[in-house]
């Protein structure tokens, strides 16, 4: 196991999808600085939740220092983690990204448009280790986050502990739950949902429509599926994810569909 004082000389970079000035942004910088002292923020200067890994391509983006350390973007979650690497951490790269703490659980078929996770994959993809982290709640919008000022700590030693594959990043939720509801930490699959996406009509003020766009969902009841031990179960869950979506089963029955003879 890796030690706190081996910790201490880590790079850690925080980043979110719920801007520079979320609460959970907030509650991570501390959990990074009792692991290592050199820990930089850069982050969206506004909320950017479900933009997933998409990258600003069409226009300018700008750079906001609140402190030596800490520095908002104007542009989304995986523009954030570029900018760090390619501008403000000049030739010292981090050793470990952590992105949230998300306001909301990012679980099943939301882990694509996620932009906490988008962050992390950004990372991956650089080679290096990102760990995205989210807090399931329903009652309220959290401001604090005891369960991961507790476990995410011991989270983060053990998995540095580790080598990692290639373009992998870790996905870590937390139940909404007291201490002593809490299930223990679960390696959870990736679950599914029966999601609709319905399309809301509004009108403003001088009679122009628009519109918002909501999801309703039903949970599919599977085994050790993030969805189920979080949101059912109470359990921390972690759980490996990889950008290439390939889907390598269908290939051999394509080649025969468009073999050269066919």
């Amino acid at each position: 196991m890796v030690s706190k004082s081996a910790l201490s000389g880590l790079r850690i970079l925080i980043v979110n999808d719920d801007s520079i000035n979320s609460s959970g942004i907030k509650a991570l910088e501390r959990i990074a600085n009792s692991i290592t002292p050199d820990v930089w923020i850069v982050a969206p200067e506004v909320g950017q939740s479900g933009k997933g890994f998409s990258i600003t391509f069409d226009s300018i983006l700008r750079i906001n220092e609140f402190s030596p350390r800490k520095f908002s973007v104007s542009g989304t979650p995986a523009d954030s983690v570029f900018i760090a690497l390619g501008k403000i951490l000049g030739d010292k790269k981090p050793d470990l990204v952590l992105s949230g703490i998300n306001h909301g659980a990012n679980v099943a078929d939301f882990i694509g448009m996620s932009g906490t996770v988008g962050a992390a994959f950004a990372a991956a993809s650089q080679g290096i280790k990102s760990i995205a982290i989210s807090q399931h709640f329903t009652k309220e919008n959290p401001t604090k986050f005891p369960l991961v000022d507790h476990f995410l700590p011991t989270i983060i030693k053990k998995l540095m502990s580790i080598s990692w594959p290639d373009r992998v990043c870790m996905n870590v939720n937390f139940p909404e739950a007291s201490f002593g509801d809490v299930k223990g930490i679960k390696i959870a699959n990736q679950g599914q949902l029966d999601a609709t996406w319905n399309v809301h009509e509004r009108s403003d003020i001088v009679g122009r429509p628009y519109y918002w766009i909501h999801a309703t969902y039903k949970r599919k009841r599977e085994e050790n599926s993030d969805v189920v031990l979080v949101e059912k179960e109470n359990c921390i869950t972690i759980t490996p994810l990889q950008s290439k979506h390939e889907f390598p089963e269908y290939i051999s029955k394509l080649e025969e569909l468009f073999a050269p003879n066919a």
